[in-house]
């Protein structure tokens, strides 16, 4: 089968490998779309944790191949994969925070994943959805899974002002959860105006660029700020326009050996909260759920299907403008 590899930092190859049989609660599942996510950048160039040689994406679903011994699913149910593998047995684990366990092995970072024709994958990582879902909208649910928890941790109960910072697919996919979470202000940050543009489409009540204004000073007193762009100046700005009392949740995702100064003063006496929201712990099936429900607009979202061949050149080039979320179709 087609593959692409990463045998090291910056080395990436399309490759024939052996097609995987699956095992005692396993499935071989057959790749129908597999996000292309700026975490898999990261890794290409080293700057994520990963085991090498290792096939990249974990933001993928497909159709159930074969079965192993014991399998509780059946040839032919669609599935969506959740990537990140846990013991279930820890103390962490057993209180619900999977992305704590100290043996997590994610698919398409520490073992085999789905930017391949097939992923060999246990019984307790696949969810099904309906045999009608547009394939293409597999590749959402892992990275709306994430988005989830990042919702969950900001605890939104309706009526609040919100601000994200970041206008990629989990900028933009937060937009929406906080439009059906019931927030009253909506405010999106970014650069790109293509995708200020599709934010005010899909609920933002208002667009900044941060190029022609000054965001400090446009943006103010928000209960809850998302970070989604995973760099300094936007951590920054986001504890500058959360609201005393309020929280900032971050979920965009730096450099490893990055690091920042921090105003230890200004935390205390604005009692501001700095929450890191990491992986989808039990989010998976829900994000599923809201997939199939038909309340998100995705299509928007999509920039570009390609097939294998075509991994590499994107995670070569910077985001383009324009760019929200890249598919592989193997």
């Amino acid at each position: 089968m087609k593959a692409v590899v990463l045998s090291a930092v910056n080395a990436l190859v399309i490759a024939d490998v052996e097609k995987p049989r699956p095992g005692t609660k396993e499935c071989l599942v057959k790749v129908l779309a597999c996000g292309i996510c700026g975490t898999d950048r990261h890794i290409y160039h080293g700057e994520y944790p990963s085991t090498k040689p290792v096939i990249l994406g974990h933001e993928f679903g497909g159709v159930i191949e074969e079965v192993g011994p014991s399998s509780k699913f059946k040839v032919g149910q669609v599935v969506s994969v959740d990537p990140n593998i846990v013991c279930g047995k820890c103390v962490d684990c057993q209180a619900g925070r999977t992305a704590f366990c100290p043996k997590l092995t994610a698919l398409g970072v520490n073992i085999n994943g789905g930017l391949a024709e097939y992923v060999l994958t246990p019984d307790t990582q696949i969810y099904p959805v309906s045999d009608g879902l547009n394939p293409l909208h597999l590749a959402f649910i892992e990275p709306l899974a994430c988005s989830i928890r990042g919702l969950d941790l900001a605890n939104l109960k309706g009526g609040e002002k919100v601000a994200v910072l970041g206008g990629g697919v989990i900028g933009l996919l937060v937009v929406q959860l906080a439009k059906l979470a019931g927030a009253v202000e909506i405010i999106l940050i970014t650069r790109q105006k293509f995708r200020r543009d599709v934010a005010l489409k899909i609920g933002a009540t208002r667009v900044i660029d941060p190029n022609s204004e000054d965001v400090n000073t446009a943006v103010t007193n928000m209960d809850v700020v998302f970070e989604c762009a995973g760099a300094v100046e936007t951590f920054q700005q986001a504890q500058n326009i959360a609201r005393r009392g309020g929280s900032v949740i971050v979920l965009g995702l730096t450099a490893a050996d990055v690091t920042l100064e921090v105003n230890p003063f200004n935390i205390v006496v604005n009692e501001l909260r700095i929450q890191g929201s990491f992986l989808n712990p039990l989010t998976q099936g829900r994000a599923a759920e809201l997939v199939e429900s038909g309340k998100l607009n995705l299509d928007i979202l999509i920039s570009k299907v390609v097939d294998l061949a075509g991994v590499q050149a994107i995670l070569d080039a910077p985001p383009a403008e324009g760019e929200i979320k890249y598919i592989a179709c193997p």
